[in-house]
């Protein structure tokens, strides 16, 4: 390493100034593990990028499904506060049937925004808990649905019942008529021959 001095002037007993080192021989080289490191560091950074990406598009559709949901049944669910990093100050969550989140606190200030508009990590505690709701509500949608069917199909059975009936009453009386008719339409025949064939005075 050679130094690089410069006198100082103005005084007799002035002293040669360091003003730089000039750097002398090979220029240091990098470990092995650095550029290990850096190659895992970029390797990672794209991964997560990506990782990242996909997250976001998953919670997106989670949230646009699940409103086709609720708006579909009709239905919303009281969530636990604890899921909020504000917990402790919030009364009460509810997630309603249009899939917003409506926070009230202890002051009873309401708060709502789409469920979509929360962190990836709020939306997944929400899961836990929304999917096994969502498991009974479609439970007790479908025996609802079953009574229906049921209930239906025991009144419509009633009813071609009570058309049948009516078709065959209808029907009786038609085959009864047509014996009558001719009986009467030939005894009117045979009473107008017999007076065609009296002599006249």
């Amino acid at each position: 390493m050679e130094k690089v001095e410069v006198e100082q002037k103005g005084n007799g007993n002035s002293q040669p100034l360091v003003l730089a080192e000039a750097m002398q021989g090979p220029a240091p080289i990098v470990s092995e593990q650095m550029q290990e490191s850096l190659k895992v560091l970029s390797e990672e950074t794209l991964q997560l990028s990506e990782l990242i990406w996909q997250e976001a598009k998953l919670v997106r559709e989670f949230c646009a499904l699940l409103k086709q949901v609720l708006r579909q049944l009709n239905i919303s669910f009281n969530l636990p506060v604890s899921t909020f990093p504000e917990g402790r100050k919030l009364q009460q969550v509810i997630l309603n049937s249009e899939a917003h989140l409506i926070l009230i606190n202890d002051k009873n200030e309401v708060d709502s925004r789409a469920l979509e508009e929360y962190s990836s990590d709020i939306v997944f505690n929400l899961v836990s808990f929304i999917i096994p709701e969502l498991s009974k509500s479609l439970t007790l949608f479908r025996q609802r649905i079953n009574v229906k069917i049921e209930l239906f199909d025991r009144v419509n059975r009633e009813l071609r019942n009570l058309r049948n009936m009516s078709d065959s009453h209808s029907d009786k009386p038609e085959e009864n008529h047509a014996p009558v008719d001719d009986g009467i339409k030939k005894t009117l025949m045979e009473q107008k021959k017999n007076s065609d064939q009296q002599p006249t005075q």
